[in-house]
């Protein structure tokens, strides 16, 4: 099997699970009240900054079911582009994070990937699809330890019935013999 389509059997499944819970987070996440403005403004700004935050709101639910949608289709480069956007109106959303690393270990660019997992991780730590990713990136990336160090903590915070868990538990223990056990 080619390293391509093995990449394609692993990042396209993750990616429609994360479709299911991102949007469900994103829509949460895009419907919650706002702030409210400075008393001292008037009316007009206020619906003006009303209208831009609901313009910006659609604009980032969109460009996030676009990448999910490209992402899904294996068209990594149009995936980076539409989770740019997002990530550029709501850049402490860790779905479009961990989707954008998805999408750059599509592109080939797991040193980029690894990044995005892991900001995912420190904005939200128990998002353990991050973990996986993130151990994909640094095993491509042949840093075997921290590879299993992520994929061990994935292990630990996915469900029992998780289905990438059969899968993540060979790649422990394929890391586990190249490196002799050790994490870092």
């Amino acid at each position: 099997m080619s390293r391509r389509t093995d990449k394609r059997r692993t990042v396209i499944p993750l990616a429609l699970g994360l479709t299911l819970l991102g949007g469900a987070l994103l829509s949460v996440y895009l419907s919650r009240d706002a702030a409210k403005p400075v008393a001292e403004e008037t009316a007009a700004t206020d619906g003006a900054h009303e209208f831009l935050e609901d313009e910006q709101a659609r604009r980032a639910h969109q460009g996030f079911q676009q990448g999910v949608a490209m992402l899904q289709a294996g068209h990594f480069d149009h995936a980076v582009t539409a989770l740019h956007e997002v990530l550029a109106i709501y850049p402490a959303l860790p779905e479009a994070h961990v989707n954008m690393g998805y999408a750059l270990l599509g592109v080939g660019e797991p040193g980029a990937a690894a990044d995005f997992f892991n900001t995912a991780t420190d904005l939200r730590p128990s998002l353990h699809n991050a973990y996986y990713g993130l151990a994909l990136a640094e095993r491509e990336k042949g840093n075997d330890k921290a590879a299993l160090a992520a994929m061990q903590a994935y292990t630990h915070l996915a469900a029992e019935d998780e289905r990438h868990l059969p899968r993540a538990k060979e790649i422990i223990w394929e890391l586990q013999a190249k490196t002799g056990g050790e994490t870092p």
